[in-house]
């Protein structure tokens, strides 16, 4: 009898063991179909102030590299069908979708910032906590760079979590450019100048994050808010074509008046 108390407890023993063995397995499986679709909306602006800082930044800084993303498309409301804004992923959602634009509007009217980036999309994030990357260009163009690039990522576990690989160029001053749009028309067209950035400012940052509520991370040259809500697809609408088929019984029947008998 005591023999057989002590085999079963050895039984309920090996079964514990192999059961918190295979529970990671299992939570990883169940975490990995885990999908919610989520709207993102970013502003990205600069601080203009000429207020000092205490932090040192590169002067003539190497050339560095982000995480590449995927790339937002742009919708054309003309040629683009506008069902694909609630079932696609990574299109640019247009202004009257927006839920930060009171935010973008304060800061355009700041004389403090500059805003460099406002854009919203929607995509798909599960929770395998994989960092899902999304490039993220701005400003105006300047030998080969942009005044602002890199690229955030969104990824899902626990909890949702904002990864931020952002880089702020500062370019040579143009000094036989007499007026702003002088500048600015050098700027665009690309004219190169050595070095290309004289000095650059990197928010590089990862923060947890609340779906809902709106995220502000805090850099002495930019700023980025950030909002996720949960966003639930529209179902894809299919164009049926429906072939009519008309009997013969159903066809009209053409009387011939003027045969005899047929008038009166």
């Amino acid at each position: 009898m005591q023999l057989r108390f002590l085999s079963l407890w050895q039984l309920l023993g090996r079964f514990v063991v192999v059961l918190s063995i295979l529970q990671p397995s299992l939570s990883l499986a169940a975490n990995e179909k885990d999908e919610t679709w989520y709207q993102v909306e970013v502003i990205v602006a600069q601080r203009t102030d000429r207020s000092a800082t205490l932090e040192n930044f590169p002067f003539q800084p190497a050339s560095i590299s982000w995480p590449s993303g995927a790339v937002l498309n742009e919708f054309d409301p003309i040629t683009s069908n506008r069902n694909q804004l609630d079932n696609v992923e990574f299109i640019i959602l247009p202004k009257d979708q927006h839920i930060l634009n009171n935010e973008a509007r304060i800061l355009i009217n700041h004389e403090d910032y500059n805003l460099l980036v406002h854009q919203s999309w929607r995509q798909i994030l599960k929770g395998n906590k994989i960092i899902n990357w999304v490039d993220i260009k701005g400003g105006y163009a300047w030998g080969g760079h942009q005044q602002l690039e890199g690229s955030l990522g969104f990824s899902k576990g626990r909890f949702l979590h904002i990864h931020s690989e952002l880089h702020l160029n500062q370019f040579p001053s143009i000094q036989s450019a007499s007026s702003q749009r002088a500048k600015q028309t050098l700027f665009s067209a690309g004219q190169s100048l050595i070095p290309i950035i004289q000095t650059r400012y990197s928010l590089v940052q990862r923060r947890k994050m609340r779906s809902k509520e709106l995220h502000y991370l805090d850099h002495p040259k930019l700023v980025l808010l950030v909002k996720i809500i949960p966003f639930t697809p529209a179902e894809p609408i299919l164009e049926v074509t429906l072939e009519v088929e008309i009997n013969a019984a159903d066809e009209p029947t053409l009387v011939d008046l003027t045969a005899t008998g047929n008038a009166e």
